[in-house]
């Protein structure tokens, strides 16, 4: 691709802004590619870019260099980076279904107006994917990589729905330094930040399975992960919900609130609450959430191929 600062930024002229964030906001542009032909692409221009001094200038590059080095198949692939006096752009590829938020939410929804509500299946393997990628960074990544902005509105959908984790903007290095496994506690999302960010100068990988957890949570339940209030965390809210009465289909999001899915979606509920608890040090690694979202997986599909074959017996002996 031709990544060519002065085009770029002519493009972001007459630019269509998909999103924003913490870090920076994001459109989609049209550029042309090697071959001459033309692709679409996500372009995020990081907020007040202008005023990086010499060493966030030199932090924000090497960063940029271990994130493009990255080739997972659930993780955002970034294509280049423009760094010049005007702007710091970072370029993705372009994922056409957007964020998992657009599809969750109810409100969301509604807002765009076209979009249906993700059956149970789907829902699963959002999930799966979204592990391998966190998992990837976490445990086969060298050095390893603490996301810290883990959140539905990070995670984005190619045209088939399969995830892949997005937005690096808060990202950051897991280098083996004097204090090895840890890295400045800097901030997140309200209602997706692990409870050390206000009290430790440290954190480490965990706080991205807290951030998980709200994750599935939201696809498990369907609410928000905050409301926009201070009195309002879907974490919290989950939790009391199981001390006080258990598992409850009440729990459950209404779309997905069918009997073949009560059994996983109870799964997947639990292990986000367990994702979500209090001290870094209970929470599972990411390696341990996917291999069990991989057997609710395994366990959901033995149980639909069961009720295929028993439903063909009983056509055939009728």
């Amino acid at each position: 691709m031709h990544c060519i600062s002065q085009s770029m930024m002519f493009f972001l002229g007459s630019a269509h802004w998909i999103g924003s964030g913490r870090s920076g906001k994001v459109c989609r542009i049209c550029v042309v590619d090697e071959e001459g032909g033309s692709r679409m692409v996500a372009v995020k221009k990081i907020w007040n870019a202008q005023n990086l001094d010499n060493k966030l200038e030199k932090d924000f590059l090497a960063e940029v260099q271990i994130l493009g080095e990255i080739q997972h198949t659930n993780i955002a692939k970034l294509l280049c980076c423009i760094s010049s006096s005007e702007a710091k752009l970072l370029v993705y590829k372009y994922m056409e279904n957007g964020s998992l938020d657009r599809w969750l939410h109810q409100r969301e929804r509604e807002r765009v107006g076209s979009l249906v509500p993700l059956d149970w299946p789907t829902r699963l393997q959002i999930d799966i994917d979204s592990a391998r990628g966190l998992c990837y960074m976490h445990h086969d990544s060298s050095p390893a990589i603490v996301h810290c902005d883990v959140k539905s509105a990070n995670i984005l959908l190619d045209p088939e729905f399969r995830a892949k984790i997005a937005d690096f903007g808060l990202a950051r290095i897991l280098l083996k330094t004097r204090d090895p496994g840890s890295i400045s506690a800097i901030g997140g999302t309200f209602g997706y930040m692990a409870p050390e960010y206000g009290y430790r100068l440290k954190v480490n990988e965990k706080v991205n399975v807290y951030s998980f957890g709200v994750v599935l949570l939201e696809l498990t339940t369907g609410r928000v992960a905050n409301d926009g209030g201070l009195e309002y965390c879907l974490a919290e809210w989950a939790w009391r919900q199981y001390q006080e009465y258990g598992l409850s289909i009440d729990l459950l999001d209404e779309d997905i609130r069918d009997p073949a899915n009560i059994e996983d979606a109870f799964a997947v509920s639990a292990l986000g609450v367990i994702c979500t608890g209090g001290q870094s040090s209970v929470r599972p690694s990411m390696k341990d959430v996917l291999y069990a979202l991989l057997r609710f997986q395994h366990k959901s599909r033995e149980r639909s191929l069961q009720h295929a074959v028993s439903e063909e017996t009983s056509l055939l002996e009728s």
